[in-house]
């Protein structure tokens, strides 16, 4: 089986792996005990900190290690929005967002947040003026992904940043799909959400960056663990393994990222002529590594189970979403029909992709055209 989901998931590094069961086995003690074994695990805990913080740009106290992207979401949403209350309850997003963001927008509903969505444009991404006409007089905080996990779309952070800084508005984003691959501009955010699993480190481990000039409310009162930001035992191991994967492959992700555009382009350029097939989301600014297409007529999870007989792994898109009957939240918002919509399939490459895959994907993928709509894709 050849694996083409990367941005469900990245398998662990071996670097990785070594040092989680290295601290597994000689740093197990709890980060909180006083006795030697507990400031050793504590010492750890540090340097894997100071390692995610120097990848960001970041100073070691604006880092909140937690167990999941999702909860590192979740949890900067709450703690900033109760935090600025005072100033106004209205929060704006898009219709794109990974759920997790849309599960804490609704979580604040309860507690009298107004929550907007601002519109985006045929490739997803969020403009100045769009932004502009949605904000509200009492508007505290926006939250834009990074990247679209299900279309790949990146979004301007930095004049989405710029233009939210000079309206004294908080700006969070989900750099779930980009940390460890593309550069964030970290000097223009408040907040955002990271996770391991991402970028060939464990699964159950997340962080998030806050600002240290800007209050924020823990969620659960007089928990102390990650200074008052998450509650429980902290996964040293997992945290440890989490900063290896950064530290190794950040160095090489430059000449990665290059490497992947060639194979995305190498896909693209087989099949972009055809009437049959659409490819979703901007056809420069986005993630590299990624492509989304619809086949007219071609149920995404038909595709998707058509690819795994032939031996590849493709996802129809957030991994997050498997179960749900609804069609992609994302492909809603650009105003594609819910059969369209549902025609949606997700093909990612990593660090471990070669050349060679991808031809054969391209040839299965023939294949599949011609047997469920009587053209190879030359069309």
């Amino acid at each position: 089986m050849i694996y083409f989901d990367y941005s469900a998931t990245t398998p662990m590094s071996s670097y990785a792996l070594e040092t989680y069961n290295r601290v597994a086995t000689d740093f197990f003690a709890n980060s909180r005990s006083l006795h030697n074994h507990g400031l050793e695990s504590d010492d750890i805990l540090s340097l894997s900190r100071k390692t995610i913080a120097d990848a960001l740009h970041v100073n070691s106290n604006e880092i909140y290690f937690t167990g999941s992207g999702s909860e590192a979401t979740f949890l900067s949403l709450t703690g900033l929005a109760f935090s600025h209350q005072q100033k106004g309850k209205t929060i704006i997003t898009t219709e794109g967002e990974h759920h997790s963001v849309l599960q804490a927008m609704n979580y604040l509903k309860n507690f009298g947040f107004t929550i907007l969505f601002v519109p985006v444009n045929e490739f997803g991404q969020v403009t100045i003026e769009q932004l502009a006409s949605t904000i509200t007089q009492d508007t505290i905080l926006v939250s834009i992904a990074h990247a679209n996990s299900e279309i790949g779309t990146v979004q301007d952070l930095q004049a989405l940043g710029s233009f939210l800084a000079d309206n004294d508005i908080l700006f969070h984003s989900d750099c779930v799909q980009t940390f460890g691959k593309l550069p964030i501009p970290i000097d223009v955010l408040t907040s955002i959400s990271i996770t391991a699993h991402k970028c060939y480190g464990p699964k159950g481990v997340g962080a998030a960056y806050l600002n240290k000039q800007v209050p924020w409310s823990s969620f659960l009162h007089g928990t102390t663990h990650e200074s008052g930001f998450r509650a429980g035992t902290v996964n040293v191991p997992g945290i440890a393994a989490f900063a290896a994967a950064i530290e190794e492959y950040l160095p090489q992700a430059p000449s990665d990222m290059k490497r992947l555009l060639a194979f995305r382009n190498k896909v693209v350029d087989e099949f972009k002529g055809n009437r049959h097939i659409y490819f979703e989301g901007h056809p420069t600014e986005r993630l590299p590594f990624h492509i989304s297409l619809r086949i007219s007529g071609i149920e995404g999870q038909l595709a998707m189970l058509e690819f795994n007989r032939k031996g590849f792994a493709i996802s129809t898109g957030s991994a997050c979403r498997v179960g749900e009957s609804a069609p992609p939240r994302t492909l809603i918002s650009l105003g594609r029909k819910h059969h369209e919509a549902h025609e949606l399939i997700r093909i990612t490459f990593g660090r471990y992709t070669t050349e060679d895959e991808v031809i054969k994907f391209i040839k299965a993928f023939k294949q599949i055209l011609l047997e469920f709509k009587g053209f190879d894709g030359s069309e």
